[in-house]
């Protein structure tokens, strides 16, 4: 059965991945060893494939295997989903047995590298992919998949005791790190779905209606119910057209939820609804062709091309209280692939996802405040910019931002967290303009000329962490991941009396006293970080709000405020 198996994924390398593969490093290496090393990167690629929705190119672009590559064949980013996919491949031609221990070991300590930022261990493969690297491990949402993918059996107790020990370990603080793991048969269950992916289900839509020119769009409304069902039976498969699948509970999809499991009945009102496209629609007899009121449509080729977020958390959250979802209604529109031109899929799903998305942020224009301070900012020749627009400002003295606003606002206040929540979620910062956390840091109490002073600090702050991370690769985590802590710490040291000196006299402070604090502060956190938290992952060590409070007390015992 096993070499059965490798065949038919050995025929679906050549024909999708093989071609795709750069070897070029192996021009002068024996044919044999082309041939293995050429099935162990398909392989890893097409694990991408099959578990992270990466195309064949993407997949293929995303292998690092060779030279000083720590064990790591592939990285790959999931964009929708906020993923980071780092993936050891080792091709097994028996069909039997699991990759070395030591193989094993070699991968941990790699994944242990890219996590803390020691792109100097690595081949220049891995080291081109280093500023988005960079960019995608500094969003706070993003999660990691450790990928174990090699064409052998059920995984050995020491192998799997390895990688489970390292994720609880690294995951106390919180879940970052998921364990993936791609053997033979998950390899061919995979081959198999992807050769029946169609999706036929009967919908019933109550108050519907049909617009038959020049495509045929029968639309309404359905019970959440038959959704929930549709994605718990089919998960992703639900969204192969679509940009992106259901990416999990994130801050809009827990509004979702939210809305389903405590005030269902309005839920039609609060979402925009979903859209399907259909190879073809059948209506049933069921109300005939003249009630509206009810009608049964039989739907062959389901894919969700608008409304992933909204069928996936209607699945979890059915799944959790079904009483309740049972209680809610959405609009559906079913759009019929029969006699379409043949890009007409395609235009519809960039149109119906190239909407403006509205951000908590966007909710800010509802506080007047903001008017006010953008006038008062105006007269001291200072453009504040507070709306979402399509353009980019400088960080120059005619212009700030709300971004730059809320950071240096809320890393000055006393309480920590605010510092914590900066870097793990800003958007938290602005959900409710009529209570805290937003009130605690924008309020009547606030001054232009205060938050421009705040500002100027950020960016000082900004600019001398920069500086340092680039010359010193061990302090580049720190100086990353523990920006919003540092600059915490920095507004401590400053205190709140330097805050409202005269200009003159702050312009003397900024230049002769704010350097030597701001350098102290990194010195002492770097210090504190190792003192307290040596051999940890510096990425682990700052998303855990009681370890930003151990590392708080740590500074100030051994840089005692004079202030």
């Amino acid at each position: 059965m096993a070499q059965l198996q490798l065949i038919h994924i050995k025929n679906k390398l050549n024909e999708k991945l093989v071609n795709l593969i750069d070897m070029s490093d192996y021009v002068k290496k024996t044919e044999e060893e082309r041939k293995k090393a050429c099935l162990s990167r398909s392989y890893a690629a097409y694990s991408l494939v099959s578990l992270a929705c990466a195309t064949e190119e993407e997949a293929a672009q995303s292998i690092v295997d060779g030279y000083k590559d720590n064990g790591i064949d592939a990285i790959y980013y999931e964009e929708p989903k906020n993923t980071l996919w780092l993936v050891q491949s080792k091709w097994i031609e028996s069909g039997k047995g699991e990759p070395d221990t030591g193989e094993v070991g070699k991968f941990i300590q790699g994944v242990k590298y890219v996590i803390g930022f020691k792109f100097s261990k690595f081949n220049q493969k891995i080291k081109n992919k280093q500023v988005e690297l960079e960019k995608n491990l500094n969003n706070y949402d993003v999660k990691i998949k450790i990928c174990l993918s090699y064409t052998g059996s059920k995984l050995g107790e020491n192998n799997l005791d390895l990688l489970s020990e390292f994720i609880t370990q690294e995951n106390k603080a919180g879940e970052l790190f998921f364990l993936e793991i791609f053997s033979l048969a998950e390899a061919h269950g995979a081959l198999s779905k992807s050769l029946n992916k169609s999706i036929n289900h009967e919908l019933r839509l109550t108050n519907w209606g049909l617009n038959e020119e020049p495509y045929k769009t029968w639309y309404g409304q359905i019970d959440a119910e038959q959704l929930a069902k549709l994605w718990i039976e089919n998960k992703e498969n639900l969204f192969s057209k679509n940009i992106r699948s259901f990416v999990g509970l994130t801050d809009v999809n827990d509004g979702i939820q939210d809305t389903l499991l405590n005030s269902p009945e309005t839920f039609l009102y609060l979402n925009n609804g979903v859209t399907v496209l259909c190879t073809k629609i059948q209506k049933t007899a069921k109300g005939g062709s003249s009630d509206k009121s009810v009608g049964d449509f039989y739907c062959e080729g389901i894919s969700i091309i608008n409304g992933a977020q909204t069928v996936g958390t209607m699945g979890t959250a059915y799944q959790t209280n079904s009483e309740e979802v049972k209680k809610a209604k959405v609009f559906i529109k079913l759009i019929s692939l029969e006699n379409c031109p043949p890009d007409f899929a395609l235009k519809v799903t960039k149109s119906t996802n190239t909407q403006n998305k509205v951000e908590n942020r966007d909710f800010i224009s509802l506080d007047s405040l903001h008017d006010k301070l953008q006038k008062e900012f105006a007269y001291e020749g200072i453009n504040y910019h507070y709306k979402r627009d399509e353009h980019e400002y400088s960080s120059d003295d005619q212009n700030c931002t709300l971004d730059e606003a809320t950071i240096a606002l809320a890393c000055g206040l006393k309480d920590l967290r605010y510092a914590h929540i900066v870097k793990d979620k800003i958007g938290k910062l602005w959900e409710d303009v009529n209570k805290p956390p937003y009130t605690d840091i924008f309020n009547s109490r606030i001054s232009v000329d205060k938050i421009w002073k705040m500002i100027k600090i950020s960016r000082v702050v900004d600019n001398k962490l920069s500086e340092k991370s680039s010359i010193n690769e061990d302090f580049r985590a720190t100086c990353i991941f523990g920006n919003r802590f540092i600059l915490h710490m920095v507004y401590q040291y400053i205190g709140e009396n330097n805050l409202f000196l005269s200009q003159a006299n702050f312009e003397q402070y900024f230049k002769d006293e704010l350097p030597l604090i701001i350098d102290k502060v990194i010195e002492k956190t770097l210090e504190a970080v190792y003192a307290e938290y040596p051999g940890k992952i510096i990425y682990q060590v700052f998303r855990n709000l009681d370890k930003y409070r151990v590392l708080k007390e740590k500074v100030l015992e051994i840089f005692p405020p004079n202030i």
